[in-house]
């Protein structure tokens, strides 16, 4: 094998890849987990028919026209999410801890001079709620000699011709060869070979050729490792009012806020570079992804109260109208035991996109035990194949990524139930539960999300008002399990592993009524 030396200079004025955007990135900006203030997230967000909560603005509108007194509160979380990998027969622990901001906001209340018809009293708000938290890790390790990454990535590149991968020359040669720059930056690293006598057929530098049999040349340890960090949070700009105490009504302009970040690295060693007939010692590949958005959406909502004891609500919200930009880099660097090394990058691929969020649409019931108490029951429904992504230059440029989206992705139901009980005056204890259903068609119970949350609450009365402090601890139930691949298959399966992921948040609510 001829090892090429590559200045990495030669690949940073090169062109950037085309749009890869697909269902999974339309899911993944769509879903909603909102977090909120810490007494809304211990009661499960069960509070569609409750309101009087911050956390509550970004459900039902209409919680902020329940309010009686002017609040603001701010409510920081830390949240940890930790996942165990079987791989090969190797046991991985990951895991990811991220301090954070679920809530803050104010709510102002003014009173219009009624007592008993009419509009008493109109309220104005702002919230800033977390609507989605992307803390996630993973890890993976083994060892095997029937298969490689590099392999896989050999039998993916057979019949693009060689030469047009080569960088330098003034040429791009993502767009001359119409390869990956996976496949790029392993032919210029001389971590892939033509096979004799072709320009368009592969062989790995993991790999040996024995006559016409390509076969991995002895036991690789491979690595992996993932993590991802960000959130969707949302500003609620609330007006809510309050009909003689019967009916409460509220309206929303939410502005979302996406900032996402995921990184993920792969590498493979050999435990002894005599066995290949490259010499391969090792190799890396990394690869890093950010996406950052801004999109606005209008909700309505409303809380009826026929008897004292019981209270209705509903709310509707608009699809959330996005614009996103997101940016991604690889690199990949090599090893041989002849000395060589080599490390290349690729370029930064940007790109510019718009989403639309499906609509969502509430409703809840609750029932009040006079002092003692509340219990609330909340129903939810968005149905994710109604997301759309649109091209900012071209009106069908996501065709066949939306059809992709009708075809994979399907309604979710989600029921979020709660209580509180006053223990006294100023102390309460609260508990929730929430369960989403698989956002895909055809999903499974693996795909399912139920989540439980305790906390309790204490209200300390001051002379111009009361301040209170919560605290809450939500979990996810069971350890959400999934089957992962690290690579494709070649003419052999690529190893199967299992990945169990859970993940915790402790949230700490601090406000001032006045």
């Amino acid at each position: 094998m001829i090892r090429k030396i590559i200045s990495i200079v030669a690949c940073a004025f090169m062109g950037v890849s085309a749009m890869a955007q697909n269902a999974y990135d339309a899911l993944r900006y769509s879903e909603q987990y909102a977090e909120g203030t810490a007494r809304s997230v211990a009661m499960g967000n069960a509070f569609v028919a409750l309101g009087g909560d911050m956390g509550a603005l970004s459900l039902n509108p209409a919680a902020s026209a329940v309010y009686r007194f002017s609040e603001v509160v701010f409510t920081p979380s830390v949240t940890v999410s930790r996942s165990e990998a079987d791989y090969l027969g190797g046991m991985q622990s990951g895991s990811k801890t991220r301090a954070g901001i679920s809530n803050i906001g104010f709510v102002y209340t003014a009173n219009t001079g009624r007592e008993h018809s009419g509009l008493l009293n109109w309220n104005f708000g702002i919230a800033f709620n977390r609507q989605n938290n992307y803390t996630f890790a993973k890890k993976a390790y083994g060892m095997t000699d029937q298969t490689s990454w590099l392999s896989s990535l050999a039998y993916d590149t057979d019949g693009i011709y060689a030469p047009n991968m080569d960088m330098g020359g003034g040429k791009d040669p993502f767009y001359s060869s119409g390869a990956s720059w996976n496949s790029v930056l392993a032919w210029n690293n001389s971590l892939m070979d033509t096979l004799p006598g072709t320009e368009d057929m592969y062989i790995a530098a993991t790999e040996n050729l024995n006559g016409t049999d390509i076969s991995v040349g002895g036991m690789l340890r491979q690595k992996y490792r993932s993590s991802s960090v960000g959130n969707v949070t949302e500003a609620a700009i609330n007006w809510g009012g309050n009909f003689s105490n019967k009916l409460f009504i509220g309206f929303n302009l939410g502005i979302q806020s996406i900032s996402y970040r995921y990184e993920e690295k792969y590498a493979e060693e050999a435990l002894d570079s005599r066995n290949f007939q490259t010499g391969f010692m090792n190799f890396s590949q990394g690869y890093k992804y950010s996406a950052t958005g801004t999109g606005v959406n209008l909700k309505a909502g409303m809380i009826y109260v026929p008897v004292q004891w019981l209270r209705f609500g509903a709310s509707i919200s608009t699809p959330t109208w996005m614009y996103i930009e997101e940016e991604w880099e690889g690199g990949m660097n090599a090893q041989f035991d002849d000395g060589y090394r080599q490390s290349l990058i690729s370029p930064l691929g940007t790109y510019n996109y718009r989403l639309n969020t499906p609509f969502r649409w509430n409703a809840g019931t609750a029932f009040v035990m006079g002092s003692l108490g509340v219990l609330s029951l909340d129903y939810e429904c968005v149905d994710y194949s109604r997301a759309r992504l649109k091209d900012m230059d071209y009106e069908f440029g996501y065709d066949q990524e939306n059809s992709e989206i009708q075809q994979l992705l399907g309604k979710q139901n989600i029921v979020r139930i709660g209580a509180e009980i006053n223990v006294n005056p100023v102390c309460a204890v609260r508990g929730g539960y929430q369960y989403y259903s698989s956002p895909y068609v055809n999903g499974s119970s693996e795909d399912e999300r139920k989540v439980m949350s305790l906390g309790t609450g204490l209200s300390i009365p001051q002379p111009a008002g009361d301040i209170f402090v919560d605290l809450t601890f939500q979990k996810l139930l069971g350890k959400k399990t999934q089957e992962f691949t690290l690579y494709g298959d070649t003419d052999i399966a690529a190893p199967v592993g299992v990945n169990k992921n859970t993940n915790w948040k402790l949230l700490l609510s601090v406000g001032y009524r006045f």
